[in-house]
Formats: structure tokens, sequence, C-alpha cells
């Protein structure tokens, strides 16, 4: 290549102070933007169909009124435009968010006069993603993610109930499942689950990513005891090792049965239930 091709090449690169920054949006607000240049060109089409209607009585008819109307019409048209022209020039500079955080929790919470005073409970599930639709569930119309899928709410129920094998095991190796969601089931705390989606910067990623994290946390009596993800996963095994362990005493006939029953069952089900069984 000549010295004067690369100095042509050169002149046509864009300089650095040329270059538009990009602006990192999460997916919901591209989205939202997204939808709004959708619902101008709707318009736009149902106002074309209206100024060619007017157009085609005013060569009928010759009357100045049709006339006057399909050049107000073009008006709101070229509006529309500009409009959608601006949208798609801000759109174009807009990078979605890559990281997401995705969390569902149950928080549980009691204050009294008397002792213990202060009793607060957490329990949460949460994964660090670039693919936010496969832990959320998203709403077209809210034009955001709005509900968790529904396993991330079955595995807190797991969860749960793994926690109270780990502090509530009768000796027959029973635990005391129901009454301690008894006992729970009037303090939550709402909303309940507690969920978010939320774009994050990529230097808030602290883990894996699509690696399940778990945190609990316990406040009673003063003291504020907290679990993570290798906890957690510790009282899972343990939950696994009960479940068979009860199936070869034979307390408990289908241990898969058995699990799928716990994720599906919500706390004011499984109340309600133990309730049932305890009054007979």
């Amino acid at each position: 290549m000549s010295r004067r091709v690369r100095r042509m090449v050169r002149d046509l690169e864009p300089k650095a102070e040329d270059v538009e920054p990009k602006i990192i949006v999460p997916i919901n607000e591209y989205e939202r933007e997204v939808e709004e240049i959708k619902a101008i060109k709707e318009k736009r089409k149902k106002l074309w169909s209206e100024a060619m209607r007017n157009l085609s009585f005013w060569r009928w008819r010759r009357e100045p009124r049709y006339l006057d109307e399909y050049r107000r019409i073009r008006r709101r048209i070229s509006r529309l435009n500009r409009e959608e022209s601006e949208l798609r020039e801000f759109l174009r500079r807009k990078v979605i968010k890559p990281y997401w955080i995705v969390e569902c929790s149950y928080q549980f919470q009691k204050t009294t006069r008397e002792p213990p005073y202060h009793f607060y409970a957490e329990f949460r599930k949460f994964v660090y993603t670039r693919e936010p639709e496969k832990y959320a569930i998203w709403s077209k119309k809210e034009m955001k993610f709005t509900d968790p899928q529904p396993f991330l709410e079955e595995e807190l129920r797991v969860v749960m109930f793994a926690s109270s094998i780990m502090s509530r095991k009768r000796d027959d190796g029973t635990i005391a499942h129901g009454e301690w969601l008894e006992a729970l089931k009037d303090i939550k705390v709402l909303p309940f689950p507690n969920f978010r989606a939320q774009a994050v910067d990529e230097s808030e990623v602290d883990a894996p990513l699509d690696t399940q994290q778990y945190y609990v946390r316990i406040e009673e009596e003063g003291f504020v005891h907290e679990y993570k993800t290798d906890d957690v996963e510790y009282w899972l095994r343990k939950y696994r090792e009960w479940l068979y362990k009860m199936y070869r005493m034979g307390i408990i006939r289908d241990p898969e049965k058995f699990d799928r029953a716990v994720r599906r069952t919500s706390i004011d089900e499984f109340v309600r239930r133990f309730r049932e069984l305890r009054w007979k």
C-alpha cells in the first residue's frame, strides 16, 4: 500500500473525539424503547390509511375539507417520522448490559416487647447470569422481569426443609418442620417471595455465572447466624441422606415423590395439611 493510500485510509478513520459513547442499559429499558418504535410504526400505518381515504374522497368529490384533512394527517406522519428517527438514533448507541443478578428470597420477622424481642429469618437463592430469562419471567405488559421461574421458589422450600434437618431433628430421626413453618407462617415479610432481577456491572459479579448461590440469615435472642453457599449445600446433602434414611426405615415410601411434595407445596398449604393431620 502506497504512502498516499495509507494517508487516505488514516484520514477516513473516525477520530476518538468523533466516536459516540455507548450507553449501557438493562434489557427492560432497551425492550421498552423497541416497543415505542413499534407503536409509532403502528400509529403511522393507521394514519396513512386515513390519509389515503381523505385523498380519495377529495379526488372524487373535490371538497376542500378532505384535502385539508389529508394535509393535516401528513404533517402528523412527518412528526412521527422525525420522532422514530430520533428514537432509532438514540437506540443505536445503546448496548444491553450483559450481566444480571436474579434472586428469590423468603423473609420472616417479628418484634415483641417480651423476650426474645426480635426474630428475623431470611432464605435467599440467587444467580449471576447473562441469560436472565432462564431464571425470571418477562412481562410484556410491564416491560420487565416480574417473577421468578417456579423452580427458584421450589428450591427455597427445599433449603428451608434442609435447615430443619440441621436444627429440629427428633430422636427418631424425623424433624419438627411442621411446627417450624407454623411459627413462621404469620410473620412473613411482604412481598413474599421477594424477587429481584437487576442488571449489574461486571465488577459486582463475585460468583461463577449460572451457578446457584445461597444465603441464610437467622437473628434470634441477640445472636446473628449467617450461612452461605457452602453451608447450604452441606444442608442439602444432609437432606438427601435423611430422605433415604427415612426410606430405609419405612417412614417415607417414595423419596422422589416426597421431594416433589416439599418443592411444590407452599408454606400456607404445608401448614394447612400439617394442622389437619395433627387434629385427626
